[in-house]
């Protein structure tokens, strides 16, 4: 049994949540109006339609090019438009690009058309996306494609002219070429492509846009992350063609330009190896040192400098280009490896050259003999020390001329 409410109670109910403008729709008159309204328009317009038929015109020769026939209508017109564009994920082994992307997308439809002023007006109205016919948007050449949409309360806008738009929000992990020769200056740019397969491109133009709003510098620069950061963002429309005209597609293509943020790099590679590069030089030549104390500096470095190219070939892709940062280590190694070669190469030439200079003193062979000692040492120390400096510097020219 069911409670019954008081005409009274419920009469001060109604009054209450009137006087803070809360009330119940149904007891305005013009919305009630606008429901019966609505309610007699979809009725008329769904009661001949059949959601499961494109409105796509197919009385085309698709071996014909596009227009030649000057009584059909128009190609079949669908807008792919960007309203926001998060960038998620770089993963450069695997060259790929992952972006979570909100759309709206666009078409028309002539069975939904009406004339406004037999429905007092009416404009415009939302249905279940299941009550109409949808293009199947896909994207071209990804590697992932996740639809973040409830599957059981997907929306679609209609108005009077037929058109329709609803809203997308996707995760897409796009293939991606990087080139990684400035790496870890480098900017990649990047393609999503968007098509309609199953169309032929006489009947279907495929277009996109981008909504102006997110150009403005302050959206536009959340649309990165903390290591990547966007620097640019286009949209054109190309044709994949074929040796066939039947193969041609539209491609609605979103590119975007990402630049990497280098500061990690720097400040966890490039000048901790300029550090151990430049006390393992001065431990190498290091006056009163044995040799073999010397020698165990210079390998610690060599294998230091081994393990930092193995994490480095972790994070980029295999291909033909040695990366900058690349370039410096192996330009660090080889300094060390010069300055193991020279110890090695004074002890042998002392052993091998003091006795000589002893035979047959004169002031040429003293002054020999005393380069051959010390000097020698610090002047091969002073030169590969400078030469780690202008390996450093050259490498921190690039981010200055990067603009980072």
């Amino acid at each position: 049994m069911g409670i019954v409410f008081p005409l009274s109670f419920l009469l001060n109910q109604y009054i209450f949540l009137s006087s803070t403008n809360q009330y119940f729709p149904f007891v305005i008159p013009q919305y009630k109006e606008f429901l019966e309204v609505q309610s007699n328009l979809t009725k008329n317009l769904f009661t001949d339609y059949d959601p499961t038929i494109s409105p796509v015109y197919t009385w085309i020769d698709v071996d014909q090019p596009i227009g030649y026939d000057s009584q059909a209508p128009k190609r079949w017109n669908y807008t792919v438009f960007l309203y926001y564009l998060k960038l998620v994920e770089v993963q450069e082994p695997e060259e790929k690009v992952s972006v979570v992307m909100e759309l709206m997308e666009y078409w028309y439809d002539a069975r939904l058309s009406w004339n406004t002023s037999l429905y007092q007006n009416t404009t415009s109205f939302y249905a279940r996306q299941d009550n109409v016919w949808s293009p199947t948007l896909t994207v071209f050449g990804v590697n992932d494609i996740m639809d973040f949409r409830d599957q059981d309360n997907r929306m679609v806008a209609i108005d009077n002219f037929g058109f329709l738009w609803d809203y997308i929000s996707v995760r897409i992990s796009a293939n991606c070429q990087m080139d990684v020769s400035r790496f870890p200056f480098d900017t990649q740019t990047c393609q999503i492509r968007f098509c309609l397969p199953i169309f032929y491109r006489v009947q279907v133009e495929i277009l996109n846009e981008i909504y102006e709003g997110i150009m403005d510098e302050n959206i536009f620069k959340t649309m990165g992350n903390s290591e990547w950061k966007l620097i640019n963002l286009t949209n054109r429309v190309e044709v994949l063609k074929y040796n066939d005209n039947m193969g041609n597609m539209d491609l609605a293509i979103f590119e975007i330009t990402i630049r990497r943020n280098p500061l990690y790099y720097i400040y966890m590679i490039v000048f901790p190896s300029f550090v151990i590069n430049f006390v393992s030089i001065v431990g190498v030549f290091l006056n009163g040192a044995d040799k073999m104390s010397r020698l165990n500096v210079g390998l610690t470095n060599i294998m230091t400098m081994t393990f930092i190219l193995g994490v480095m070939a972790d994070k980029i892709p295999r291909t033909g280009n040695i990366p900058l940062l690349g370039i410096y280590i192996i330009i660090n190694l080889v300094i060390m490896l010069i300055a193991i070669a020279i110890v090695t190469a004074i002890t042998e030439l002392r052993r091998w050259a003091t006795p000589k200079l002893k035979m047959k003193r004169s002031a040429l062979r003293t002054q020999l003999e005393i380069f051959l000692g010390p000097p020698l040492e610090y002047t091969s120390a002073i030169i590969l020390e400078l030469m780690t400096c202008a390996n450093f510097l050259v490498m921190v020219g690039f981010w200055f001329d990067d603009g980072s």
